[in-house]
């Protein structure tokens, strides 16, 4: 099981399952911090990344691994849906019609990544890896926003930022 902390905006953000509707997606999962997390909240989820070589894949009976390069222009899941799709520290554009398509009607997408004033603090410093202000409420408009937030980054109320994050939580509307 992995050892790192899930992201806190995750924690703060996760709706609680409910029978019938607990299925989540944590894309570009990495070393499956946020998987095991919501495996122990009661999700069943599904850990989607293009290497989980470094991902801590203990077996678990609430956690499928499906490895898969997301940048190829093709989408990995077909029409799968889901209640609940995560995303944290990642950015490739292209994929937000397929994150808008994979969250089912009522479900709820909880998004946090690097955004423009990060190259001060660190990686990643490519304009291709960093949100533009207000990206994500824009890639998501029309859903209900239930948090959002934008800006350096003060960990344990430090006064020095380490980076420069946007983060939203957002519902999709029933269809």
């Amino acid at each position: 099981m992995s050892s790192q902390l899930p992201s806190s905006w995750i924690t703060q953000n996760a709706p609680t399952p409910t029978k019938g509707r607990n299925r989540a997606l944590d894309m570009a999962c990495g070393k499956g911090r946020n998987s095991f997390w919501l495996a122990k909240q009661g999700w069943s989820v599904t850990g989607l990344d293009r290497d989980l070589s470094q991902t801590h894949m203990a077996d678990h009976p609430d956690i499928t691994w499906q490895q898969a390069d997301l940048e190829t222009g093709s989408w990995p899941l077909g029409s799968q849906s889901f209640d609940l799709v995560i995303v944290a520290n990642y950015l490739h554009r292209p994929l937000f019609p397929y994150l808008r398509d994979a969250v089912r009607s009522g479900g709820t997408l909880i998004y946090e990544t690097f955004m423009v004033g990060n190259e001060a603090y660190g990686r990643p410093r490519s304009p291709d890896f960093l949100l533009f202000p207000d990206e994500l409420r824009q890639a998501f408009a029309g859903w209900d926003i239930c948090a959002f937030k934008q800006g350096p980054i003060h960990p344990d109320g430090s006064p020095r930022p380490t980076a420069v994050k946007q983060s939203i939580a957002a519902k999709k509307p029933p269809q």
